[in-house]
């Protein structure tokens, strides 16, 4: 009953889109799939030579979701537009579904649904869904939420492989998208506010799977790519960090969001919703948040009989999106819709969870 909700609903906000867009060519489209003609001609070749971009910043390391996707299009279906869209379609259903199992565990009843439906409906990930480029993007998702469901799913029992299971999805998202350094960051997030203080032996198996990977990463950059490329410009002015966590927090809003296709501005993010969150109030709701989630967030951990679990899933929720965000509120001039997918996962599961608190409805039993 949850798949057909969840794919009743992704239909419902992007099926005719999805649809129209089964035969469509994007831009990048015919960039990948010459690049994988001419250079990738084996499995090691995926995981030995540069992406589809010459570099800049555009050089990455994502394996997976970039030379070894597009050469099993290549192998098995001819590059056929239509099967990487469907295929594009269905793994982003797949997340929504995923992210059932993480909040079935968490939230009582019907209220598990409501993050899943809110996630696969969000118009602002109209590009995730209807580009093959963006398969990164999903499938970082999809391991991700693969390890998360490990961890929620042996919640209160002594099982140490889900350690490693979560260890090995997150290493796979890694080599999806870089974006997937904030994993780690949402399981300690679940692991502070449900699981045990002398569990976080648990939770240091991922860390150290992520700090080698950053530690490995910039060699293997430099290896593939030219060593006077220019690269992605940072800003870190505490206003401007704000007033972007801003901009992906409201284009969660559908309202916000036109349904009309954006492929002309470049996917970034509509003007209005740049327009409310360069605003000072705007920038101080969003200070005023991060205040209430540390409160929130030292509370459950030393005052742990003063909150319900339903509340602790709305602060979940929005630690979550914090840390999916993180990597891309650090940008300059970068402010695309796309950047939001998985922290509005975060933020689908904050709303679930405030349903279930306002709503004063019994916890979710634990596994």
């Amino acid at each position: 009953m949850a798949v057909l909700l969840i794919g009743t609903a992704f239909a419902v906000a992007h099926g005719s889109r999805v649809e129209k867009n089964l035969p469509r060519r994007h831009w990048e489209d015919g960039r990948y799939f010459h690049h994988n003609r001419e250079q990738i001609h084996s499995l090691a070749d995926c995981f030995t030579k540069p992406s589809a971009w010459p570099g800049g910043d555009e050089a990455s390391y994502r394996p997976i979701s970039g030379n070894l996707y597009y050469f099993a299009g290549r192998t098995f279906f001819a590059d056929k537009l239509a099967v990487y869209h469907a295929i594009d379609a269905g793994v982003y259903v797949l997340n929504g579904v995923l992210l059932f199992l993480v909040c079935r565990q968490l939230l009582p009843g019907v209220f598990s649904l409501i993050p899943p439906v809110l996630f696969v409906t969000r118009l602002a990930h109209g590009q995730v869904v209807t580009y093959t480029s963006e398969f990164a993007a999903l499938s970082y998702v999809t391991f991700g939420l693969i390890g998360l469901a490990l961890f929620v799913g042996a919640r209160g029992g002594e099982s140490s492989s889900r350690g490693v299971g979560a260890a090995v999805a997150l290493a796979i998202a890694l080599l999806c998208k870089e974006a997937a350094v904030a994993w780690p960051a949402v399981l300690t997030a679940y692991g502070w506010l449900f699981d045990r203080a002398t569990a976080w032996r648990k939770y240091a198996t991922v860390w150290v799977v992520t700090i080698a990977w950053a530690l490995v990463h910039p060699f293997v950059i430099r290896s593939l790519y030219a060593a006077d490329a220019p690269t992605f410009a940072f800003d870190l002015q505490p206003v401007h960090v704000l007033a972007r966590y801003a901009a992906y927090l409201l284009c969660f809003m559908n309202v916000l969001v036109p349904r009309i296709d954006p492929e002309s501005a470049g996917w970034s993010m509509p003007p209005r919703v740049v327009a409310l969150s360069s605003t000072v109030p705007a920038v101080l709701v969003v200070a005023s948040l991060l205040i209430l989630e540390a409160a929130a967030v030292v509370c459950a951990r030393f005052r742990p009989g003063s909150m319900k679990a339903s509340a602790r899933v709305a602060v979940f929720g929005f630690a979550w999106f914090l840390a999916a965000t993180a990597p891309f509120v650090v940008l300059a001039d970068r402010l695309f819709m796309r950047y939001s997918y998985l922290g509005h996962a975060g933020l689908a599961v904050t709303a679930g969870g405030i349903a279930a608190a306002v709503l004063n409805v019994p916890d979710a039993p634990r596994s």
